[in-house]
């Protein structure tokens, strides 16, 4: 099975790398359930490996990962960014796996985030919610240092594994991890009782953007794009206040972090020559 595995990983990764660098028409905001901007587009400067919740439709949901894939297109363009859900069937049985989430899913994950490794000058971010968390805990923690060290940043929402896992991903950076959690999402305490706070997460997609945001960026800084590969979209990425430990509160959402950039075409063919370096 692990020889089958790596022949499969080295087929994805070789795909990945051959695929063309140029901006296709289609890899713009993320439209429908769905996007595999890696496997269809190829490298990007920022790859983003998305884990979608329980029985949510296509491999990107309706909720919080489309506007979390638009977030960052709308700060860094969407030529720059290339979105990749994960191929799974998030069944609500699949929650009772162990470590909570279905080793294929675990697999597709793990293949998605070392095939983005490969991409010699992209830096990678992921992120999952509720089962998706759980999936994305699973495919970072078996990852190997590598590969970890791609990763620029991990978000999770609605996170099924808080408790078990200490508030933390196993065997990853915590520094380079927000786990977020409203107060009285039970899921994160162990259980999988699912009440309406599970539900209200997208109002945490404007933190979890500039976290991610401040993390490339801080990234960039010490390891920076080559010239050239990368166009900074003229927008300002605010300083993001402290944010508390999984279970943040509901005025824990930052009152003073402003609302994402109009998405207006940013980083598009048309709009490139309008963009300049920080």
């Amino acid at each position: 099975m692990v020889p089958l595995l790596l022949q499969f990983l080295s087929i994805c990764a070789a795909a990945v790398s051959a695929l063309p660098a140029s901006l296709q028409p289609r890899q713009s905001w993320t439209v429908g359930y769905w996007a595999h901007e890696l496997t269809e587009f190829g490298c990007r400067p920022i790859i983003f490996i998305w884990a979608k919740a329980t029985i949510e439709p296509g491999n990107m949901g309706l909720t919080v990962g489309p506007r979390l894939s638009d977030g960052l297109k709308a700060l860094f363009g969407p030529a720059n960014v290339a979105t990749q859900g994960v191929d799974y069937w998030g069944f609500i049985e699949t929650n009772f796996y162990p470590g909570g989430a279905p080793p294929w899913g675990i697999y597709d994950m793990q293949l998605l985030l070392s095939a983005a490794a490969t991409c010699p000058d992209s830096k990678i971010v992921a992120a999952g919610y509720s089962q998706g968390a759980a999936l994305t805990h699973r495919a970072v923690e078996g990852l190997s240092q590598e590969v970890k060290d791609k990763i620029v940043a991990v978000v999770t929402f609605g996170d099924t594994q808080t408790w078990q896992d200490g508030g933390r991903i196993k065997n990853f950076d915590a520094n380079r991890t927000l786990i977020i959690c409203n107060v009285g999402d039970v899921v994160c305490t162990g259980t999988l009782y699912v009440f309406p706070v599970h539900f209200d997460y997208v109002k945490w997609v404007p933190t979890a953007t500039y976290y991610l945001a401040q993390k490339l960026l801080e990234d960039a800084a010490l390891r920076p794009w080559p010239n050239g590969s990368f166009i900074f979209p003229n927008v300002t990425i605010p300083g993001i206040p402290p944010i508390p430990s999984a279970p943040q509160p509901s005025d824990a959402v930052p009152s003073s972090l402003p609302p994402l950039p109009t998405p207006n075409n940013i980083g598009t063919i048309e709009s490139n020559n309008l963009l300049h370096s920080m």
